[in-house]
């Protein structure tokens, strides 16, 4: 018996702190229980407004720490035995951004920064879907845009804009472009923000969630230097061994699609998923698969629906 406690006190020590979906009012959910992990709640950032500095970071630094979290809520449910309505084990979960917190706390609290950096060509996102499975995770992020209401004024909208999924038997994260149009005002296909807010009488909750958001760091505004400031981290090659990445700056990132002048040795322009530097593709780079056909920014003004990032018919 004395045994069983241990491995009972053992086992507890390596839960994670629990949040109730219930208290939460920057997102809602889908699902028959209302328990998930504090450290996956921590790792999704609903009802902020994500500037090109902050949605970057995010993917390409914390998306590690996302997968430890959603991996340690799984072993959560089966070891406190969390169940479905119907009594079986809890296998998966869905997380929706909130629209009355967004829409009528979050977006009016950061109003005029959102505009200008839009009316600046940076991309303004929020999450808006999260979904566990014990097989795969999934995040998705829609784009802020406007819409012009005369001269001078303008409402906010939405598209969609990129998913990212990852399988656990893959191991690997795929990328699927839901919209990869440039228009940031006035675009033809677009979604209207709710109109009429629904606190459900927890207006104060609601501040206060505004309140928390207000006290972190900026996440809208574009910082000039920033890729040009990080290197990136050592990386594993095909042939397993290790070589540290070219500095960012040497490539002069820019996530925006801006090409670089050609005042360096080295001439490079990166967009969000594809680098074109002097006609030869970035060091480190795979071999690009036979059935993608990818989009050349010089030759084109912009990628070609239904052809481009998609599969060749009947391959």
């Amino acid at each position: 018996m004395e045994n069983l406690s241990e491995v009972q006190t053992q086992v507890e020590n390596q839960l994670p702190a629990i949040a109730d979906l219930r208290d939460q009012v920057q997102l809602t959910y889908w699902s028959d229980h209302h328990f998930i992990a504090q450290t996956l709640l921590d790792q999704l950032p609903f009802g902020e407004i994500l500037g090109s500095y902050r949605f970057y970071q995010y993917i390409d630094y914390q998306l590690p720490s996302l997968l430890e979290a959603a991996r340690r809520n799984l072993l959560y449910w089966i070891l406190t035995d969390i169940c479905q309505y119907n009594g079986t084990p809890a296998d998966q979960i869905s997380l929706f951004y909130d629209e009355t917190f967004l829409w009528h706390y979050s977006v009016p609290a950061f109003w005029e920064e959102i505009v200008m950096q839009i009316r600046q060509g940076n991309r303004v996102r929020f999450l808006s879907r999260f979904l566990l499975l014990q097989t795969q995770v999934e995040v998705e992020f829609n784009k802020i845009r406007l819409l012009t209401t005369g001269p001078i004024g303008y409402q906010f909208i939405y598209t969609d804009s990129k998913e990212y999924s990852y399988s656990f038997n893959a191991s690997l994260w795929e990328t699927t472009i839901q919209n990869h149009k440039f228009v940031l005002i006035n675009p033809t296909q677009y979604t209207l923000p709710i109109t009429q807010p629904n606190a459900q009488g927890r207006e104060i909750e609601y501040q206060a969630q505004l309140t928390r958001i207000q006290a972190l760091p900026n996440n809208i505004h574009v910082q000039a230097h920033y890729w040009d400031s990080v290197d990136t981290t050592p990386d594993i090659t095909l042939e397993g061994t290790t070589q540290a990445s070219t500095p960012l700056s040497k490539y002069q990132r820019s996530r925006e699609f801006q090409f670089a002048s050609p005042a360096t040795a080295i001439n490079c322009g990166c967009g969000i998923d594809i680098c074109h530097c002097d006609n030869n593709r970035q060091p480190g780079t795979p071999p690009t698969p036979s059935y993608l056909l990818l989009w050349d920014p010089q030759v084109t003004s912009r990628p070609l629906d239904g052809v481009h990032y998609n599969r060749r018919t009947g391959a």
